[in-house]
């Protein structure tokens, strides 16, 4: 009784994964040979009959001696640790309350922690044999490859959840570690291949793949499988240029996923060589999926080392959010950046996590404190993106005016400041008709002062479709170009999501379907894909249209009352119908068909929800008050609403306060809170005008 009390009181960590020792107080005890094999063996297998377990370490001895050693060795380990880790009489097994590394890893696994069990490394008892011990040496070889296959699963499920995620570089070195498991796995090879292609990199793809090809010849003198093979060739007719589809859906052919080359935009890109030799921003606009992204994408790869900056929906709503992911990419490019501390200081207004011992910053109080803000903002961006040749800023409409304001400044000042020096260029993507009316100033600034230069994006004439179609190598495609051309109007998204649907639905082979009416918007076909989901899977994506921004997984179960295991099995079924992306709609227009489908009845329901779980993470204010005005809870909204105004105020963003106290003012009255409501417009009028 007395040992186990002292087990309780003190923190025992068992270290099986490499060399075998038991950590106490700071202190590292390593541990005996047959003594690790006993822990080991009751950590990893359970309870067990203490003399058959002492049978398998003396196999050479008698039973007698096998038992007396086994006492002996029981004896020494409670000495030495002072405390009773081994339990029971005929039977033993590990007391409660120590933590042992193999075991966590076990745990992790059963429990879906993927990135927590690749944590876990070193082989187990990796400095001990027992080859005097036939039957526990074939346990422990089993063992160790049960710990790695463990790991394998991890290292394959992690890197394809990080691709979904967006996350190509990291699901780029899950898929070299699993290789680095498995050399010979050739699914781990296809799987790196992919990812390469799908980064941007053909070379690379093809550079793993002659190296699955010489290791398969040199080690195991084969050939790789026809699936590797065709994968190959497949990604030799595509496309160098940067940023393909993030996820690939084995049933698509790549080029479907993204055509092998950029057709029909001979003109444009001779107009961006020519703003990009004279210094100027770029902006393209145009119609949603009319290919605003890909020419971005294409220009700047070909220009050299460059950076992708998506803005997204909701953003417009929470001041700095799109600047801030731009930092954060930015950062983690470079971890340890050398900034100034009063640089770093401004930084941790938007980035607690900057802040230094000092804590956070004081609130500001006036211009000067503002400007301080802005000045180590710009010299920030400056400092770190000076290795880049472009950023690409895409989907501009959904940017925050806070943000835009930012990059007007940005802009300006590094043409005053930096004239030729190595700031990178940026290319600029919007839809036409929806950039917020800061935006659209702030770009009419730059144009006007020749600082930028606003490119519009038509769709694709009928040749370009043709030739098109002609460079999927799909058999019957490019005989449909004139069907194609009246469904889509020669909108390139429209046109892919056209060809998805008759490779989905078999129908390629039969030409055009007679009972998809050319609607020239796609939508038809959109919605044709959303009534094939299940209905619980089409509720997830309603509430991710909802959501926009704030949607998370996390969210999702609280909001739906769903399990994870549930909730994770719908999002499997939208990301194989190419809905979402992770936590994203793959693209815009799927999120804007989503959200007109939700029925009426059922949206103020949804939004109250989100408002309450939202209420609980402590999202933005403006956010929350969004979802409970939606909700049909004016009432709910204004608190957020003043929160968010006195937020704006206080950062001497006079208008949008104003604003904000307004939108206040007026949720106010719809709840019947009229005294309340004129002391909040007598707030907003007292506002210094801008």
């Amino acid at each position: 009784m007395a040992g186990d009390d002292a087990v309780k009181t003190q923190v025992f960590h068992l270290e099986l994964l490499g060399e075998a020792r038991l950590r106490h107080d700071g202190a590292h005890l390593p541990l005996e040979r047959r003594t690790a094999a006993v822990l080991a063996w009751l950590a990893l297998e359970g309870p067990h009959p203490k003399y058959r377990l002492a049978g398998l370490l003396w196999a050479e001895s008698s039973e007698v001696t096998a038992r007396n050693n086994m006492r002996q060795l029981l004896r020494r380990l409670r000495l030495s640790t002072g405390a009773e880790l081994v339990q029971g009489g005929d039977v033993l097994s590990l007391v409660e309350g120590i933590t042992i590394d193999a075991s966590q890893l076990q745990a992790h696994a059963l429990a879906g922690r993927h990135a927590r069990v690749l944590e876990q490394e070193g082989v187990l008892l990796a400095a001990l044999e027992f080859d005097d011990c036939p039957e526990f040496q074939a346990w422990l070889e089993s063992a160790r490859e049960r710990l790695d296959k463990l790991r394998r699963r991890a290292a394959s499920a992690e890197s394809e959840a990080r691709e979904r995620a967006g996350d190509l570089s990291g699901a780029l070195v899950l898929a070299e570690k699993l290789l680095g498991m498995d050399p010979y796995s050739e699914e781990a090879w296809r799987r790196l291949m992919r990812l390469h292609y799908v980064s941007g990199d053909r070379m690379a793809a093809l550079n793993a793949f002659e190296r699955c090809r010489r290791l398969l010849r040199e080690e195991l003198d084969t050939q790789p499988l026809p699936q590797t093979v065709a994968l190959a060739r497949e990604i030799e007719r595509g496309p160098t240029a940067s940023h393909a589809p993030r996820a690939l859906a084995a049933k698509l052919p790549l080029s479907v996923l993204r055509p092998p080359v950029l057709v029909g935009r001979e003109r444009e890109w001779a107009r961006m060589e020519e703003a990009w030799a004279a210094g100027l921003t770029i902006f393209l606009s145009g119609e949603p999926g009319v290919g605003k992204t890909r020419l971005a994408h294409d220009f700047a790869a070909s220009r050299g080392n460059h950076l992708i900056l998506e803005s997204r929906p909701g953003e417009m709503h929470v001041a700095y959010s799109t600047h801030v992911r731009l930092l954060r990419q930015i950062l983690a490019r470079r971890p340890d950046p050398k900034l100034e501390p009063w640089v770093r200081r401004e930084l941790a207004r938007l980035m607690p996590d900057l802040a230094g011992s000092e804590g956070l910053p004081s609130p500001m109080v006036d211009e000067a404190d503002r400007s301080r803000f802005l000045e180590a903002n710009c010299q920030v961006v400056y400092q770190l993106c000076a290795g880049l040749d472009a950023i690409v800023a895409d989907d501009l409409q959904y940017m925050d005016a806070a943000t835009a304001e930012f990059a007007l400044l940005m802009l300006s000042r590094r043409h005053d400041t930096q004239p030729g020096g190595s700031f990178p260029h940026f290319v600029d993507t919007f839809r036409k008709g929806e950039l917020s009316p800061v935006a659209v100033a702030c770009i009419q600034q730059l144009v006007e002062a020749g600082l930028a230069i606003v490119i519009e994006l038509e769709p694709l004439e009928t040749d370009a479709v043709g030739s098109l179609l002609g460079s999927l190598e799909l058999a019957g495609a490019e005989g449909l170009t004139d069907n194609v051309m009246r469904y889509t109007g020669g909108n390139p998204l429209f046109i892919m999501e056209a060809l998805r649907h008759l490779l989905e639905s078999g129908g390629l082979e039969r030409g055009w379907p007679e009972h998809i009416h050319p609607s020239g918007r796609g939508r038809d076909l959109i919605q044709q894909r959303l009534e094939r989901l299940s209905p619980q899977a089409l509720q997830v994506a309603r509430l991710a249209a909802l959501a926009k921004t704030s949607f998370e997984l996390e969210l999702a179960v609280e909001v739906l009352e769903m399990t994870p295991l549930t909730l994770a099995a719908h999002v499997s079924e939208l990301e194989a119908a190419h809905i979402l992306r992770g936590e994203r709609f793959t693209h815009d227009l799927l999120f804007e068909v989503v959200r007109e489908t939700i029925p009426p009845s059922l949206i103020p329901l949804l939004h109250r929800r989100l408002a309450s779980a939202l209420e609980q993470r402590k999202a933005a204010p403006v956010v929350v008050a969004q979802h409970w005005l939606e909700g049909k809870e004016p009432e709910r909204a204004a608190p957020y609403l003043v929160a968010a105004a006195n937020a704006e105020a206080s950062a001497f963003r006079h208008m949008e306060a104003a604003l904000l106290y307004f939108r206040a003012a007026t949720a106010l009255e719809e709840a019947g809170a009229f005294e309340e409501a004129a002391r909040v417009r007598a707030r907003a009028r007292g506002i210094p005008s801008a």
